[in-house]
């Protein structure tokens, strides 16, 4: 009630991140495509490129998810933006371990349960095809560029540390732009 009457964006950006995290099963790659009807599709917020970079600048850091999240409240609404956004994307997730982890065990031992939990990932899964689609097409895509995404999806296949492809892929990028 309070973020409604500081501003009703803020009122907004909160529920908007608890939105996010609350219906994002499966870590914070899952999260994005919530994040993008969100921020993208509904509110029109950022555009697709925008949103492309600040989950790039995720991806690269710690905590992904609420590295972005902090990026697009600070885009949006400055550093109180930021904190807010930071704040409410991680609290349900902090709630929900808080009161299933004492149950946890009991719970899977249920069929149904398993169920409910499988079904939500399944959901995420095309989520997540969508938005890997909605990336695909935001790319300049030229040789170089899909060589990159090639050698990406091997070494990923092959369990090389994300780590790794990262920094050949920052390292092969800087090279072609001094060619």
């Amino acid at each position: 009630m309070a973020l409604y009457i500081l501003g009703s964006g803020y009122f907004t950006l909160a529920t908007i991140m608890l939105r996010i995290d609350l219906f994002s099963f499966g870590g914070g790659l899952a999260s994005m495509p919530i994040m993008y009807h969100e921020l993208v599709d509904l509110y029109g917020w950022f555009d697709a490129k925008t949103f492309m970079d600040g989950a790039i600048l995720g991806q690269v850091t710690p905590g992904s998810i609420i590295i972005a999240a902090t990026f697009f409240g600070y885009m949006h609404f400055g550093i109180w933006g930021s904190l807010l956004a930071t704040i409410y994307v991680f609290t349900p997730s902090f709630l929900i371990l808080m009161g299933v982890i004492p149950f946890f065990d009991r719970l899977r031992k249920y069929p149904q349960f398993n169920k409910i939990i499988n079904g939500i990932l399944c959901s995420f899964v095309g989520l997540l095809v969508v938005v890997t689609y909605r990336f695909t097409i935001g790319i300049h895509w030229n040789l170089v560029n899909v060589l990159l995404a090639l050698a990406a999806f091997v070494l990923l296949v092959r369990q090389v540390n994300v780590i790794w492809i990262v920094t050949g892929g920052i390292i092969v990028s800087i090279l072609i732009q001094w060619l």
